[in-house]
């Protein structure tokens, strides 16, 4: 029997198993569909610039301080799977351009900078002259007015997320981890304010029920279901976002390209990939792709890059990011359940705050006291149980 059981394969799942067992508990991962599914890998993977002292900055909010740790950490655990498993994750410091190239645009940036200054992340306003300087491809964009200026951002990074979930999986492999692929969780036995038993779809190759003294559920934009029969109400609404991948020379572009704050962008890889995204939209649970959202990446991509010509994409692809109301993770112990834990609804923020989740929640499940503080993303912040478990 394992120690723990974590529901969900994704990258908070994974993280969340690879940290137990770092501690010494035997850990299962259920994980219902192929990690090429997951939204952590269907993601950009940019992380966004921190402070850069080497303490807790003061003043902020349980949010920024989750996600300065989070990024803290994922220096470490980069070279860590490296070392482990051989797998170079791609995580690196590219900095960012922010580009101002619309009101909308404009407005954004001028609350980033609000935010960039109260938290000491470094930035430097660019006239357009240098911004055609720093990246020469951006050129002609400037050159016909459809960039107006912008802000550099030299401490962002990136991570390239189907790397990273292969070299956590491969980790989590390594250190005993259990991993069932195709397992679909069917119920949750419960007795006694305990979750006795994960009751699984019956499939002829694995088991039917697992037992375990710890159960997270780190189930993405499926929590919300999962947690129902358990008679919980906690929204993790799917938030469909598109991609596509171009392929491009190499060092077409230097840096991650954002328009204001970050929604649209264009991340370049070291090979010449060229990943252009992203939408948001409310589509329920479907995860296919749409003509009209791929022709507004290959616009966008076109508006950035006017002088160039592009074959049709290398690939495209859409993810599902589990959303919540007040735009927080939920992270803590299930209600009145006394080995339930859940950690969900981290939304477009899931790759870059894996890490401190995964040691947040392995501290609650150790008995230790998380470094960052949680009562900000306590499930019982949503709505108390409508049964208790019994």
């Amino acid at each position: 029997m394992p120690d723990c059981c974590v529901v969900g394969g994704g990258v908070i799942g994974l993280s969340i198993a690879r940290e137990l067992s770092s501690r010494g508990l035997a850990v299962t991962v259920v994980s219902r569909d192929p990690i090429q599914s997951s939204a952590s890998w269907a993601a950009g993977g940019i992380f966004p610039a921190q402070p850069s002292s080497d303490t807790l900055p003061p003043g902020l909010s349980p949010l920024e301080q989750l996600t300065w740790a989070s990024d803290r950490l994922h220096h470490r655990w980069a070279a860590d799977l490296r070392d482990e498993t051989g797998i170079d994750t791609g995580f690196r410091c590219c900095g960012t351009l922010a580009l101002d190239v619309s009101a909308p645009t404009a407005a954004e940036l001028r609350d980033d900078v609000l935010r960039w200054q109260r938290l000491g992340v470094r930035h430097e306003p660019l006239p357009t002259d240098t911004i055609a300087t720093l990246e020469p491809a951006l050129a002609a964009a400037v050159a016909s007015g459809f960039v107006r200026g912008g802000y550099l951002l030299p401490d962002e990074t990136q991570v390239r997320p189907p790397r990273h979930l292969a070299a956590l999986r491969a980790s989590c492999l390594a250190r005993g981890v259990e991993l069932l692929d195709g397992g679909c969780v069917r119920e949750f036995e419960t007795t006694a304010g305990r979750i006795a038993a994960v009751r699984l779809q019956p499939s002829g190759t694995g088991p039917d029920s697992l037992t375990a003294d710890f159960v997270c559920i780190a189930g993405g934009a499926w929590s919300e279901g999962l947690l129902a029969p358990l008679g919980f109400s906690i929204p993790t609404r799917p938030w469909r976002g598109q991609m596509l991948l171009q392929r491009t020379a190499p060092g077409l572009l230097h840096r991650v390209i954002n328009l204001g704050a970050g929604f649209e962008y264009l991340i370049p890889r070291a090979d010449g990939r060229l990943l252009v995204g992203s939408t948001l939209e409310d589509a329920g649970f479907d995860a296919s792709t749409t003509a009209p959202a791929l022709n507004h990446l290959r616009s966008l991509l076109q508006a950035i890059l006017p002088d160039l010509s592009f074959a049709a994409p290398e690939a495209t692809w859409a993810g599902l990011r589990p959303g919540s109301p007040d735009g927080l993770p939920t992270i803590g112990q299930l209600p009145d359940v006394a080995n339930g834990w859940l950690a969900t609804g981290h939304h477009r923020a899931g790759l870059h705050l894996s890490t401190g989740t995964a040691v947040a929640i392995a501290d609650l499940i150790c008995g230790e006291s998380p470094q960052q503080p949680l009562d900000s993303f306590s499930p019982e912040r949503h709505q108390t149980a409508a049964t208790v478990v019994r």
